[in-house]
């Protein structure tokens, strides 16, 4: 039935289905996570996703490890790994002390970010509408942190720090371009991850309290492997621009998590605030579209 139904598919569709089973994938992880810290510390935590992650793709790499492992740019693999390793510290920690689907709105400037950081490293030029985009975006984030406010808190900036550690990241893999097997450098970013949270879990461990908390951690890993790789699946079916706008969905379903879960509604700031960043970010995504068409219609 279902091999049926995705043979009636073009390879378009079934990208963009990979990319739903991602932005699925990652809000339920951010989700475990969020209930492991009530009890873990947030460094074991990490080591949940990252280890479980790279012990699977060690099984599943196993018979072409050697190919997989060889890379022409391990500096370049291991910043990068580095970023994204920091970035998930910093959003971890987040969930401790935020609403989920508060912490998930203000991570959404990574795209703002992102295009800021290309400007800066990769010599993109945007125009003054594209400028107007970003401060709007800006805008958004601060009526979601509220810096004024007598409410605001210091872990509201948690979130917009792993916002930058990522859009590092994924500007450092921009430069491995498609010269680097996918395979290698999801190898380095779980590998990375698991080594570095090994050597310091046994300054932070604590035993797990019951095997329902086992489970969860062992779903973090589960949560974050299908994620990555229905994401790396999509990316080979569909162009990043297409895909781009999928994406905002994360923040719908962690709102939907935070909702059922913990009881969390956002707030009317969290609300007016998401949309502008959503709005700025998908407007970024609608220029950068008509720009590649007009260079291929060349």
């Amino acid at each position: 039935m279902v091999s049926r139904l995705l043979s009636s598919l073009s390879q378009h569709q079934i990208g963009f289905l990979l990319m739903l089973v991602t932005v699925m994938c990652f809000p339920a992880m951010d989700t475990v996570a969020k209930i492991l810290t009530q009890t873990q510390p947030v460094l074991q935590v990490v080591w949940a996703r990252y280890a479980g992650q790279f012990l699977l793709l060690l099984i599943v790499f196993a018979p072409h490890l050697k190919r997989v492992m060889h890379t022409r740019y391990l500096g370049l693999q291991l910043a990068r790994s580095a970023a994204l390793f920091s970035a998930t510290i910093c959003f971890f920690t987040s969930l401790f002390y935020l609403d989920q689907g508060l912490a998930t709105a203000i991570f959404q400037v990574a795209p703002l970010v992102i295009t800021i950081l290309a400007v800066l490293f990769l010599g993109e030029t945007i125009g003054m509408r594209r400028i107007v985009c970003l401060l709007v975006g800006f805008v958004g984030a601060m009526i979601i942190i509220q810096p004024q406010s007598s409410s605001f808190s210091l872990a509201s900036l948690l979130p917009l720090c792993a916002a930058s550690l990522y859009a590092s990241y994924s500007i450092l893999t921009r430069f491995l371009g498609p010269s680097e097997d996918a395979r290698t450098t999801l190898f380095y970013t779980a590998g990375c991850g698991a080594i570095a949270s090994s050597l310091i879990l046994p300054f932070v461990w604590v035993m797990p309290d019951s095997g329902i908390t086992i489970l969860l951690m062992l779903s973090m890993s589960l949560f974050g492997s299908i994620g990555h790789y229905s994401l790396i699946l999509a990316l080979n079916k569909v162009s990043a621009t297409d895909l781009a706008p999928v994406n905002y969905l994360t923040l719908v379903f962690a709102m939907i998590w935070g909702l059922l879960l913990f009881n969390e509604v956002p707030s009317a700031a969290t609300l007016s605030g998401s949309a502008l960043i959503v709005g700025s970010g998908l407007y970024l995504w609608q220029r950068t579209r008509s720009l590649e068409q007009e260079k291929t219609s060349r």
